[in-house]
C-alpha cells in the first residue's frame, strides 16, 4: 500500500486534480491525504478557510476511493475554528488537521486545536520549515514541533518536509516519540529520507510528495533512493499513515 500524507488539491482547479488522479493510478497510490489551503494565503481570514474546507470536501466526494482530507485550521480564529473543525470531521468526515503558518503551532492559541485533535485521534500535519533567509513571521520550525510534542505527548504529529533541514530537525524531534516527519521537501532526497529512518526508526517516518506543490513520481524515487529494508519501505511509503488513519474517532 501507498498513502501519500501530504498533498494539496482544490475543487477551483478541476484540470489540476484529474492530472493528480492520473498520475496516482500510473505510479500505484493507493490514497492521498490532501489540503486545501485557501490559496496560499499565509493569514487567511476564517471564511477564507471555511471556503477552503468546503473545496477539499468537494474533492473528496469527487474521489472518495482516492482522496482524504484534513481540515485545514488556522488557530487564530479560535471558537469558529474549532466549530469548523467538529463539522468537517463529525458530519463530512475529515480524517486529519492542517497546520500552516498562520501561526507558530507551539503558540498556546494552537492547544484547543491539538485537544480536538486528541479527542479525535486525529493526525496533525504541521508545515515546518527552517529558511536561511526569507522565514515567514510565524512558519514553524522542527523546534517548534518539538516543544509542542512534548507538551502534548498523547497527539500524533507529524513534521512536515523533514523540517526544512534534515540533521537537526530530526535531531529536535527524536525525543518525542508521538511526532513523525513526512518526507516532502527536496527533490533530491533520498539521502536525508535515510537520516530520518536512522535517527528516528522507520515508524516514525510518513511518505509525503506535497503534491501538487512537489512531483509524485520524484518523491517516491527519494523513498527508493533511500535504499531501506523492504520492511522499513513498506513502513515509510503507507504502514505508518495507514496505522494513524485506524484510530481515528468521528
Amino acid at each position: 500500500m501507498i498513502i501519500d500524507a501530504h498533498t494539496h488539491l482544490t475543487a477551483g482547479d478541476s484540470t489540476l486534480t484529474e492530472q493528480a488522479v492520473a498520475e496516482c493510478t500510473r505510479l500505484g497510490v493507493d490514497k492521498i491525504v490532501c489540503s486545501s489551503i485557501a490559496g496560499y494565503r499565509h493569514y487567511p481570514v476564517d471564511q477564507q478557510v471555511s471556503r477552503a474546507n468546503d473545496a477539499m470536501v468537494e474533492v473528496m466526494a469527487a474521489h472518495p476511493d482516492l482522496v482524504l482530507g484534513y481540515c485545514y485550521v488556522n488557530p487564530r480564529h479560535g471558537k469558529p475554528a474549532l466549530d469548523d473543525l467538529r463539522r468537517r470531521v463529525e458530519e463530512q468526515g475529515m480524517i486529519g488537521i492542517k497546520l500552516w503558518v498562520a501561526t507558530r503551532c507551539d503558540d498556546p492559541l494552537v492547544d484547543p486545536v491539538i485537544e480536538q485533535a486528541i479527542a479525535y485521534r486525529l493526525p496533525v500535519l504541521v508545515h515546518a520549515w527552517r529558511k536561511t533567509v526569507g522565514q515567514l513571521s510565524y512558519e514553524s520550525t522542527a523546534e517548534n514541533v518539538a516543544r509542542l510534542g512534548e507538551r502534548y505527548p498523547e497527539a500524533s504529529i507529524i513534521m512536515a518536509h523533514l523540517g526544512g533541514q534534515t540533521e537537526s530537525a530530526m535531531n529536535a524531534i527524536a525525543p518525542y516519540p508521538n511526532i513523525r516527519t513526512d518526507t516532502s521537501g527536496s527533490l533530491i532526497g533520498g539521502a536525508e529520507v535515510a537520516i530520518a529512518v536512522e535517527r528516528l526508526g522507520a515508524e516514525r517516518v510518513i511518505f509525503g510528495s506535497d503534491l501538487h506543490g512537489g512531483d509524485l513520481a520524484v518523491n517516491l524515487g527519494k523513498i527508493i533512493a533511500a535504499e531501506l529494508s523492504p520492511a522499513d519501505q513498506a513502513l515509510v511509503l503507507g504502514g505508518n499513515m495507514a496505522a494513524l488513519l485506524a484510530e481515528v474517532r468521528r
